[in-house]
């Protein structure tokens, strides 16, 4: 590097350091312009890998709700991101799968305890006993934690994705997917035995949804999940339900360098994802799963929050890529408090922080900030009541 060039940088890092940071405690009234003070300082901080993003808050210390946007839909930067504007949300979904698993249960249509075996295909039960896997064995709990055992098809390894990146427009189905989990990766381990995220799992639960709805998974996750009483008029199962009208075109995709967005929607669809959304439809999902808008018995949520409890001598503290997930969500601590979310691949992040009963939803047209989540929180934290 050549002096002048390093003068260059040393001048530039100075000014950003000396750039004065969004206050965490602002006045009653300067909360919603620190929010979007907060979108622009995330996306000025990034030194350009952050494009976009959008954020949705529900909060009764706001007294009303809050949502905006920053910045664009795409890399190229040549269309300013709209608030209704859907998106991919990827592994959100299976929170929505989880929750509507646990309606299922609380409907005595089926229990947790029950094993896979007995809600899916026999088709896919034969897949699983010939990758070498006991479905009778597997619960329904063990693919609502992630700790069946299952090899995960989607990430497990590369392979996936590099035949997603050679095959952009391949449509694949459940069965294809399930069959790619045997023959790409070996079994993580025995059932109920360890924690291993993954999206196989989760595509054998939108099965068995299916399996009380004619195998129409969009229809089980709208009448399970209440979206029509929910208003949740901007989310859909991707080519698998009709989109709603008038959507504006969705917000892009990435991954890595390679914009995704036109990537068939089955390469994950079927319960891992698939769902398309945006960030004020996620607050209104969220926010009314932990206001008991959703289950019809209170003791369900609590069920659907139980820490696991792993079988033989697994120990998540000595697992580096351990996370504390109960049934659709992962457990976190934020600033003290007790928290609940799930991230989608793409750049989504959803949150629920009980003692302040908040939920946040943000979305990032690429790359994302925890930074921007944590002072956002930070920011309901100090409003005085």
């Amino acid at each position: 590097m050549n002096i002048c060039k390093a003068i260059v940088i040393i001048i530039f890092c100075s000014f950003l350091s000396c750039k004065k940071q969004v206050s965490t405690n602002p006045p009653p009234n300067q909360v919603g312009a620190t929010f979007q003070l907060l979108l622009e300082e995330a996306i000025e901080g990034s030194f350009g890998s952050i494009s976009g993003i959008s954020m949705s808050i529900i909060s009764p210390k706001l007294k009303e709700n809050w949502a905006d946007v920053e910045g664009f839909d795409s890399t190229t930067k040549d269309k300013e991101l709209n608030i209704d504007q859907p998106f991919r949300i990827a592994s959100i979904t299976k929170t929505f799968v989880a929750v509507a698993i646990l309606r299922l249960h609380e409907m005595d249509v089926l229990s947790i305890e029950d094993p896979i075996s007995k809600h899916i295909l026999p088709t896919s039960k034969q897949i699983l006993i010939d990758g070498g896997y006991d479905p009778d064995a597997i619960k329904i709990k063990h693919c609502l934690n992630h700790s069946s055992g299952l090899f995960d098809y989607a990430m497990g390894n590369r392979k996936f994705i590099d035949k997603a990146k050679s095959e952009p427009k391949k449509r694949w189905t459940r069965q294809e997917q399930l069959e790619w989990a045997m023959e790409s990766g070996e079994k993580v381990g025995e059932p109920g035995g360890q924690y291993s995220y993954g999206d196989t799992g989760y595509i054998l639960l939108g099965e068995i949804i299916e399996q009380f709805f004619e195998k129409d998974l969009a229809q089980g996750l709208r009448t399970l999940l209440k979206f029509n009483e929910l208003q949740l008029d901007h989310t859909w199962l991707e080519t698998l339900e009709p989109e709603p009208e008038n959507m504006p075109a969705p917000v892009h995709r990435y991954f890595g360098r390679d914009d995704v967005t036109l990537w068939d929607p089955s390469t994950d669809l079927y319960g891992g994802g698939g769902l398309m959304s945006t960030s004020p439809n996620l607050t209104q999902f969220f926010h009314a799963l932990f206001n008991h808008q959703i289950y019809d018995k209170k003791e369900t949520l609590e069920l659907m929050l139980t820490k696991n409890a792993f079988t033989g001598d697994y120990d998540p503290s000595e697992d580096k890529r351990f996370k504390d997930y109960r049934y659709g969500v992962w457990n976190v601590n934020v600033y003290g408090e007790k928290a609940y979310m799930h991230n989608g691949l793409w750049g989504s992040q959803l949150i629920h922080i009980p003692a302040y009963n908040t939920t946040i939803a943000t979305n990032f047209t690429k790359g994302k900030s925890d930074r921007l989540l944590k002072k956002t929180i930070l920011v309901i934290k100090n409003i005085e009541e």
